[in-house]
C-alpha cells in the first residue's frame, strides 16, 4: 500500500500555542500540552442521545393514534 506524501490528514489546533497538530496524536510537539483523551462515554453520546430521545419519543408516537 502506498502512502500519498501530499495527502491532507485531518488535524486540531493546540489551545496551548495554536499550532496544528495531527489528530491522531495526544501531544503537542511545540508546547507539550496533553489533549484530553475520550472515554466510552464520551465517544458513544450520540447513540445514547439517540437512544434517549428514541425512548420519549415512541410513547408519544403511540399516544397519537
Amino acid at each position: 500500500m502506498k502512502i500519498d506524501p501530499q495527502a491532507k490528514f485531518p488535524t486540531r489546533e493546540c489551545p496551548g500555542c495554536a499550532v496544528d497538530v495531527p489528530a491522531n496524536e495526544n501531544r503537542c510537539p511545540i508546547c507539550g500540552y496533553e489533549f484530553p483523551a475520550r472515554g466510552p462515554l464520551h465517544r458513544n453520546l450520540l447513540w445514547i442521545v439517540a437512544l434517549f430521545l428514541a425512548l420519549l419519543l415512541i410513547p408519544l408516537l403511540l399516544s397519537l393514534r
